[in-house]
């Protein structure tokens, strides 16, 4: 509940913070990029650093805090859509989303998985992680 909370009040921010960028003249690509980075990140570092935590409680604030930076793509990939092809955009964000659905639908019982093979969340983690960070 927390991260999905976290992330419609950094939704606020992200929008106008990506116009204000544009605004001053920054060229549109570098600034979808630029958010689409900080949508990745956020979420990669904090899943990484919370694999490693011992308390429960900065765990749970640390992946609220990460997960709620993914926010920032709203800014950078799902904007490019009406960029890239005004007339289609709707047509493009059905097939991005469809490919984006896929790592939940294998991730969820992967991670079950995981977690029942080795009994260990850090791997849960860590591996969820490494795809942030290579993709």
């Amino acid at each position: 509940l927390l991260p999905p909370l976290a992330n419609i009040a950094v939704a606020t921010i992200a929008g106008p913070t990506a116009d204000r960028l544009i605004k001053k003249g920054m060229p549109v690509t570098k600034v979808r990029k630029t958010m689409q980075t900080i949508s990745f990140m956020g979420p990669a570092v904090a899943m990484g650093t919370a694999a490693y935590l011992e308390n429960p409680i900065a765990t749970v604030g640390l992946l609220t805090a990460g997960l709620s930076l993914g926010a920032f793509s709203y800014a950078g990939l799902y904007s490019n859509h009406q960029d890239l092809s005004p007339k289609y955009s709707s047509i493009l964000l059905g097939m991005t989303n469809t490919c984006g659905a896929l790592p939940g639908v294998i991730g969820v019982p992967l991670t079950g998985y995981l977690l029942k093979e080795t009994d260990n969340w850090e791997l849960s983690m860590f591996i969820p992680a490494m795809i942030f960070y290579v993709t």
